[in-house]
């Protein structure tokens, strides 16, 4: 595991306004030359983490920082994080299983590791391939365990901010999130559901209107929105009234913070649920991730190298 570092910011070291701005400046490092090592990188609403393999780590970590400064001009560093070799592998399950995230034990997480992985997937040296795949397997058992315990998720969350039954209810972005806030909204029971999304004529939904974006130039027709949605800049803007209220949880965020209406964004429904949640089964979870680590990195000194493609091609 001596070769592979991370380089990451999330919600436990930033404030989101900086975050918002690390996350635009990776977008262009694997196109950029002066840092030519394998990477694969995870940008979600609450973290932006660079994983990468070098011989030399040390010298790969001064170039990543000298890319992050000449892409921002705000002082950064001291909200960075850095881990290296097992330390890096341990980092990558509790995010996986979602341990490090805002909403303890959310199931998204997982999703948008697999997804940093697969995009990246071509090129990637043995140990990247080997400390994602595990990973991600390890994630799995930590879950079960967790589902067994009954951690509070992100809907649950949103359920007790709004009163959702009775109002109209609109979602933008047909993402992994939203896609699951609807699974949740129809089993409490809830009707009045609209889906704006880029491309609707691929979305098929039963009990749920779906249209085109351009329905947000009657956003304000809403009493409850909620944002999760990749835009360029703000989809939602000024307007409103108090009565409304939005979630907005994408980063960069999708939402003018001048509307007038209930606002809540990612950092605000972290505060919320960092105040109303207890973790009993962090110390318990965290210890047997790194049983896993330990076992699973003296497989890799001992046994040799992973199939590149094992853990796509199973489908696990």
């Amino acid at each position: 595991m001596r070769s592979i570092g991370i380089l990451g910011i999330n919600h436990k070291t930033a404030p989101l306004a900086l975050r918002e701005k690390m996350a635009r400046a990776v977008t262009g490092l694997k196109n950029n030359r002066f840092f030519p090592y394998p990477t694969i990188l995870l940008s979600t609403c609450n973290r932006t983490e660079i994983y990468y393999c070098a011989e030399d780590l040390a010298a790969a970590h001064s170039h990543l920082l000298s890319f992050l400064r000449s892409q921002v001009e705000e002082p950064f560093e001291q909200a960075l994080y850095s881990f290296f070799g097992v330390d890096c592998f341990f980092h990558l399950c509790c995010v996986a299983s979602g341990l490090d995230s805002a909403i303890f034990a959310e199931g998204e997480i997982q999703r948008q590791v697999r997804i940093a992985y697969s995009s990246s997937v071509e090129g990637l040296p043995a140990c990247l391939h080997f400390v994602f795949q595990k990973a991600l397997k390890v994630s799995k058992e930590v879950r079960s365990k967790q589902q067994q315990q009954g951690c509070f998720t992100l809907y649950q969350a949103l359920w007790r901010l709004a009163c959702w039954q009775n109002r109209k209810i609109l979602l933008v972005g047909y993402s992994q999130i939203n896609r699951g806030l609807l699974s949740f909204l129809m089993h409490k029971g809830i009707g009045h559901l609209t889906l704006a999304t880029r491309r609707p004529d691929q979305v098929r939904l039963e009990g749920v209107q779906v249209t085109d974006r351009s329905l947000l130039s009657r956003w304000e027709e809403f009493d409850v929105i909620v944002c999760a949605a990749h835009a360029d800049d703000y989809i939602i803007r000024e307007g409103g009234h108090g009565s409304q209220v939005i979630f907005d949880l994408s980063v960069p965020r999708n939402v003018d913070p001048h509307v007038r209406a209930q606002l809540y964004n990612i950092e605000q429904v972290n505060a919320w649920i960092a105040e109303h949640q207890k973790n009993p089964f962090l110390f318990d979870a965290q210890s047997l991730i790194w049983e896993h680590v330990v076992r699973l990195s003296r497989i890799y000194r001992t046994k040799g190298l992973p199939n590149p493609h094992s853990y796509l091609s199973s489908g696990r």
